[in-house]
């Protein structure tokens, strides 16, 4: 049996990018969730239904951030590959992660937000945060699921815009 060096090596920076970009990005998540929703609506901290809401919501960050590495890792390996690239790989692989990081908060962002604006407006005979901070877990369950739901819609989508920041080299065109 024989070591391949190139794909241990690629491993373990897939393994630290996942760790260390979803611990960022589910605490980040958190905090925000505590700072904008908990906070505003002066939910108290024991309220189940506003846990399984922001469980719902960092389920679907975590989700949505799964696939973020494959381009990162696309981006290292097509720099790392071309005889032609004179740049520092590391530099260059740390613009890209930030880069495919900033995006796809900003998207996430996004689409949670229209996911539940829209929602709220759709159910305009329940006020869905009174519900959450009355401690309603019906509410809370429907609103999650609608969140996680949306999230397993866009996901391809999501990686298609970040594919599209890939240097790819160019493909002559033949018709």
């Amino acid at each position: 049996m024989e070591f391949n060096e190139n794909l241990f090596f690629y491993s373990l920076i897939e393994l630290g990018l996942s760790v260390l970009i979803g611990v960022f990005l589910l605490y980040l998540t958190f905090s925000v969730l505590n700072k904008f929703i908990k906070k505003k609506y002066s939910i108290k901290t024991d309220n189940v239904a506003y846990s399984i809401f922001a469980s719902s919501i960092i389920f679907s960050v975590g989700y949505l951030i799964s696939g973020v590495k494959t381009p990162i890792l696309t981006s290292l390996r097509m720099l790392y590959n071309n005889p032609d690239y004179e740049g520092i790989i590391f530099l260059d692989g740390l613009k890209y992660t930030t880069l495919f990081i900033v995006i796809i908060v900003l998207i996430i962002l996004i689409i949670n937000y229209i996911s539940i604006k829209l929602f709220v407006i759709m159910t305009n005979n329940i006020d869905e945060f009174k519900e959450l901070k009355n401690n309603n877990i019906a509410v809370a369950l429907v609103t999650g699921i609608v969140i996680i739901s949306i999230s397993i819609i866009v996901k391809e989508s999501v990686y298609l815009i970040l594919e599209s920041f890939i240097p790819y080299p160019e493909v002559p065109t033949i018709f």
